[in-house]
């Protein structure tokens, strides 16, 4: 057989064998027509090479996504607890009540009052607290104040606390002068004012009448503040001892259990009376602690014309019988 005949005979075969693949079988993706035409043409040309392996087919497997993982739930932090104090109106309505009541007493008065809760810290009434008003005997809280702040926390010798109890509680004017005269007359008054942050009190016009020092309602709520919250334990105790055991009579004979005292009846007080004329004015205040372990600072100032000085301590009684309801946890 010829070179020929024999070409012919292998090209014959091979053109069988690959029409008979192609007609059997699905082409293999990745296979491609032109792999068959070299593989021709390299058999033509005496080179047989290897079959290429056919691609591998991809996969038809479903797409997983990536689970999704929610942020966890974060429950806020519980909020401080706190005690809502009264509303505006609230408040608004008391302070009326306070000045209405002393008012329906005495017609024209000047009032100045201020209702603190120290457990919540919340001024719970307040009108004209910023008003000005002649201290009277009140003015002695700082003369104690002042006494007790030259001894650095210690209490004085036992004839000095014997003083500050009667100054205090029988609202003694003589001790009040020797002390206030010792101590640098209106300069007791500018040191307090600036050690408790006071901004309505002023030393007298007249140096030597201590009861024209000028006081505000909310000043007086700084001053018994600062009796609870700061004074060491003993110099606390010592203030409200004599404050809680004030006697119906004054030193002078006057009845100091206006205000607060009568017209709180079953409340438990510690407080500080003043009483007088200033001027063309008859001035009267009723300040102290009101209440279970001294909840309540209570602040009531009254000035009238001179004429209706007998008047003024009732009208005062009204305006702090007013503020029981602000006080009832202390009045019941």
């Amino acid at each position: 057989m010829d070179m020929r005949r024999l070409l012919i005979l292998v090209v014959t075969t091979l053109l069988c064998i690959a029409g008979a693949g192609l007609a059997s079988a699905t082409i293999t993706p990745g296979f491609q027509r032109s792999s068959v035409v070299r593989l021709m043409t390299s058999s033509l040309r005496g080179n047989a090479p290897a079959v290429p392996a056919a691609a591998p087919v991809p996969s038809r497997s479903p797409v997983v996504s990536p689970p999704v993982i929610s942020p966890p739930v974060i429950s806020p932090a519980p909020a401080a607890a706190t005690v809502a104090g009264p509303s505006p109106a609230d408040q608004a309505a008391a302070a009326g009540k306070v000045t209405q009541a002393a008012r329906a007493i005495l017609p024209g008065a000047d009032v100045g009052f201020e209702v603190f809760d120290r457990d919540t810290g919340t001024m719970l009434a307040s009108q004209d607290a910023d008003r000005q008003f002649a201290s009277m005997s009140v003015v002695k809280l700082l003369i104690a104040l002042d006494v007790l702040a030259g001894d650095n926390g210690a209490l004085p010798d036992n004839g000095t606390q014997q003083e500050l109890h009667q100054m205090l509680a029988a609202s003694d004017d003589d001790i009040a002068d020797d002390l206030w005269s010792a101590d640098g007359g209106p300069a007791i008054v500018t040191r307090m004012a600036s050690t408790l942050e006071l901004t309505g009190t002023q030393p007298p016009s007249d140096p030597g009448e201590w009861g024209d020092t000028l006081i505000t309602a909310q000043d007086m709520v700084k001053v018994y503040q600062y009796i609870t919250n700061q004074l060491p334990q003993p110099q606390r105790d010592l203030i409200l001892g004599a404050l809680s055991d004030a006697p119906k009579i004054a030193a002078d004979g006057f009845n100091q259990y206006f205000g607060i005292p009568d017209g709180l009846p079953g409340a438990s007080w510690a407080v500080k009376q003043g009483w007088g004329t200033s001027g063309s004015e008859a001035v009267m205040n009723s300040t102290g602690l009101v209440g279970p372990d001294w909840r309540y600072v209570v602040v009531v100032l009254v000035s009238a014309p001179v004429n209706s000085y007998s008047t003024v301590p009732a009208a005062v009684t009204a305006g702090a019988a007013a503020v029981s309801s602000l006080v009832s946890p202390g009045t019941s």
